[in-house]
This record gives structure tokens, C-alpha cells and sequence, in this order.
């Protein structure tokens, strides 16, 4: 990992009430140089383990999760199997299903309305919609992370106690 990669992932899990340190920030690191921006676990345990990175997938979708509920990672509504976008800022997506893919769309408002548009005149039957309107933030009762009144659902309460409780 490169040191200036490292030194901002470090920071930013600071920021966020995270731990700097450890198999996150080596873990954030890996997400942030990756050359894809949406993730499947499947996905992540393979590149952990080709730079030696000794965590179980089930600890590894822990982090996923953590680093997702502080904001540092963006997760993708719906499927079976979750997907982490290492661009946590909101945007929009075009998925094919087939050949699986999902595409980033950092475009303005007209210009996503023009690409609907399209889409649906050329596949009618085929498209279908999903808008997400994100939750209000609001805080975790017990949490006192920087980012956690940022953030809808904080991985360190989920983690002690398995349940939330918002305020």
C-alpha cells in the first residue's frame, strides 16, 4: 500500500470514531487503490488474501459493514449478496444484469433523465427502477463516534449489542 494511501485511510477512519490502525485501515486501503469500485465479499477475501491480509470472510464483512456504517464505504441497495462501493458519496448506478455489471454515473439530473429516457425507449419490458432516498441521520444511542449522528446505523453499537436503538 502506498504510504500516502495509507496515511489518508488513516485519517479518514479517525474522522469517522474508527480505529487508524489494524486490519481496517490496511483493509480501507486495499478498497481505496482497488481497481473496481463495487465490491462483493467474495471479492474482498481474494484481494486480503493476496496481500496477506489474515482475516476470516466473516470478519472481513464485518469491517465491510463498520466501514459502510461510518460512511466510508457506500453499499448498494438490494441483491442477495451485498455490494460495497468504494465511492461512499451518493451517486447513481446503471446495473446490468446481464453480463453482470454496474456502472458509475457521476452525471447531472438532465443528463440522468436522458439515459432513462433511452433505456426506456430501447428495453421497455427490461428496465426497472430503483430510486433510494437516503435516511435522515440521526445518532446512536451509545455511540460517541465523531461521524455517528452523520451516519444512519453505527457498526460500533451494532457490533456490542447487536441491536439499535436510534434517538
Amino acid at each position: 500500500m502506498p504510504h500516502t494511501v495509507g496515511a489518508a485511510c488513516r485519517e479518514e477512519l479517525r474522522r469517522a470514531g474508527l480505529p487508524g490502525q489494524g486490519a481496517q485501515a490496511r483493509l480501507l486501503a486495499l478498497l481505496r487503490t482497488a481497481p473496481e469500485s463495487h465490491l462483493r465479499v467474495a471479492q474482498v477475501v481474494r484481494m486480503a488474501k493476496e496481500i496477506g491480509l489474515a482475516s476470516t470472510p466473516v470478519e472481513l464483512a464485518g469491517h465491510l459493514e463498520t466501514l459502510a456504517d461510518h460512511g466510508l464505504l457506500g453499499r448498494l441497495p438490494g441483491g442477495a449478496e451485498p455490494v460495497f462501493d468504494t465511492v461512499p458519496e451518493p451517486h447513481s448506478h446503471l446495473i446490468y444484469e446481464d453480463p453482470a455489471q454496474i456502472v458509475d454515473l457521476d452525471v447531472s439530473s438532465e443528463t440522468l433523465l436522458a439515459i432513462l429516457r433511452h433505456a426506456l425507449a430501447e428495453r421497455p419490458d427490461r428496465v426497472e427502477v430503483i430510486i433510494r432516498l437516503r435516511a435522515g441521520r440521526t445518532a446512536v444511542k451509545g455511540c460517541t463516534g465523531p461521524r455517528c449522528a452523520d451516519t444512519p446505523r453505527c457498526g460500533r453499537e451494532r457490533n456490542q449489542n447487536r441491536q439499535h436503538d436510534a434517538i
